[in-house]
């Protein structure tokens, strides 16, 4: 009985097709209370996505860098904001190229400015819904569509919420 469901057992066992890279470029608007004075924002990111369950489950490692532009008619009061966020997320494809992709992690300011006392790091929460197109052998342009949640860095300061767009290009070993 044993020898007899051997090939069942291994046909169920979890086999990832290795792990893929992607060096990716991201523009958005801010949103809600980041909007008063910051307009939108520019970056890079760079993501390794971790095969737990076959084609379909990965966890990912996301880091960039993020420049969020003020407004002109606030540039007299804040600064521009030169964010690197680290996150960790899940990523689960639902269709053969379509993923839902939720990260947390944490936010570090690099440019603390003479707002008020605050701390130069924040929680970070994205969920993303995305797309891979296949380009060649095992390349593909990831576009993905995002919200990211920021905490506050200052005391005078709210949520630190934009809405996104990543476009990457994705690459496996």
């Amino acid at each position: 009985l044993l020898f007899s469901l051997s090939p069942v057992v291994q046909s169920q066992t979890f086999r990832g097709s290795g792990i893929r890279y992607a060096i990716g470029a991201e523009t958005g608007l801010a949103v809600n209370y980041l909007a008063k004075k910051h307009e939108m924002l520019a970056g890079i990111s760079l993501q390794a996505d971790f095969p737990i369950l076959d084609q379909e489950l990965y966890s990912t490692v996301n880091s960039g860098y993020n420049h969020v532009f003020v407004r002109p008619d606030y540039s007299h009061l804040v600064d521009d904001m030169n964010v690197i966020p680290l996150k960790v997320g899940l990523k689960y494809f639902y269709r053969k190229y379509l993923y839902a992709q939720s990260e947390v992690g944490v936010s570090f300011l690099l440019n603390k400015t003479n707002c008020v006392e605050g701390k130069n790091r924040a929680y970070v929460l994205a969920p993303q819904v995305g797309a891979l197109l296949h380009t060649f052998g095992s390349n593909y342009i990831d576009i993905g569509l995002r919200f990211e949640s920021t905490g506050k860095f200052y005391v005078c300061d709210r949520q630190n919420n934009f809405v996104g767009l990543r476009v990457a290009w994705t690459f496996s070993d």
